[in-house]
């Protein structure tokens, strides 16, 4: 046991497991409890893979939580409404963090909920998503150019008896979305998994057309910001901005609009042509390892031609704690309970909630 002991303080620690076992893995409960696919978990196996330079600087002592490891997991989930999920994915870091990549390829059988107006409509979904995204530095600097590319392959159904009587479940239709993106980002966060300082912006604009596998054409555009700072050695604040919008030929599937994506909002919960939302979470050290939060946050999904008047936002506040789990990769695990318009919701973090 002596591995999941932190030699510099005696307490409990993963990094020397994780690190310095070359099959060490973390294993990480997942818990689901979202209206909109039910209550229910799984597990997923995360994969450390540590560079030569970065574990030379930790070995010797050096605090190496700032530099970018490479992370490979596979993920799997199901749920009491019977949504099951299961994949894999690869996260690297490579030449010096100069470039960033992320990948993957998820299976699922998703039964959710989209609203029409207000009017909850279900539908089941048998999917495939295969999605590819990289990023370059631009010099020495802290901004990144990249590109992505998503593909979804589904056969998916809707039930509209609970408005409709008299119309069951249809038939399973095929619905194939392709995207091609490019994005411009900045980032001089602390830490990639909990940062407690820096700034992570950017702007990024994706393309869902026919040349790229789609059966549909549409954009999606999508700004935000996150920033993290110090107030004191003990209070930390974090402040969240986001925009999205889509545009292109209607119809757009019904799953293309953005919604609002905050704790205590469900998936697809507040759909809108164009999305906006701003949080702020406080923190406070116990220690060098406990960690308290609370936080609050508010959004709006709006339509085009929609007044302003007629505009609700949607607002959630809540409260929860972290432990430092890895301290040499800066890793935290904890809970947060959010109260959102509709329900709470408890969410198991491994690291930032952003």
């Amino acid at each position: 046991m002596d591995q999941f002991k932190d030699p510099e303080d005696g307490r409990l620690d993963a990094s020397q497991y994780i690190l310095d076992n070359t099959t060490g893995f973390l294993p990480i409960p997942v818990i689901v409890n979202d209206p909109a696919i039910g209550a229910g978990g799984g597990a997923a196996l995360l994969f450390f893979h540590e560079s030569a330079d970065r574990k030379q600087k930790r070995l010797s002592g050096e605090k190496v939580a700032d530099i970018p490891t490479s992370v490979s997991g596979v993920v799997g989930l199901g749920t009491s409404n019977g949504t099951k999920v299961l994949g894999g994915f690869h996260s690297g870091n490579w030449n010096e963090d100069t470039i960033r990549y992320l990948g993957g390829l998820f299976g699922a059988e998703i039964n959710m909920k989209f609203y029409d107006q207000n009017d909850a409509i279900k539908f089941k979904s048998n999917a495939i998503h295969f999605f590819q995204d990289i990023d370059f530095r631009i010099g020495d600097s802290n901004f990144f150019v990249g590109a992505n590319y998503t593909y979804t392959d589904s056969d998916t159904s809707f039930d509209l008896s609970e408005l409709i009587p008299e119309i069951g479940p249809t038939n399973p239709a095929e619905l194939r979305d392709g995207a091609l993106g490019v994005k411009l980002t900045f980032d001089n966060r602390s830490n990639q998994f909990a940062p407690t300082k820096g700034t992570k912006a950017g702007i990024e604009y994706n393309s869902h057309n026919k040349a790229f596998g789609a059966q549909f054409d549409y954009q999606l555009w999508h700004a935000y910001a996150m920033h993290y700072a110090r107030l004191s050695k003990k209070w930390g604040l974090g402040l969240r901005a986001d925009a999205k919008t889509i545009t292109g030929d209607e119809p757009y599937p019904f799953y293309a609009p953005p919604s609002i994506d905050m704790r205590g909002i469900a998936m697809m919960r507040y759909q809108g042509d164009s999305t906006g939302l701003a949080e702020a979470e406080l923190s406070y050290d116990i220690d060098d390892r406990w960690t308290v939060l609370g936080f609050v946050g508010t959004g709006a999904a709006v339509n085009e031609g929609q007044k302003l008047s007629d505009v609700t936002l949607r607002n959630v506040q809540g409260a929860g704690f972290r432990y430092l789990i890895a301290r040499q990769l800066g890793l935290t695990a904890g809970l947060d309970v959010a109260v959102g318009p509709e329900e709470t919701t408890t969410y198991i973090q491994f690291g930032g909630a952003w």
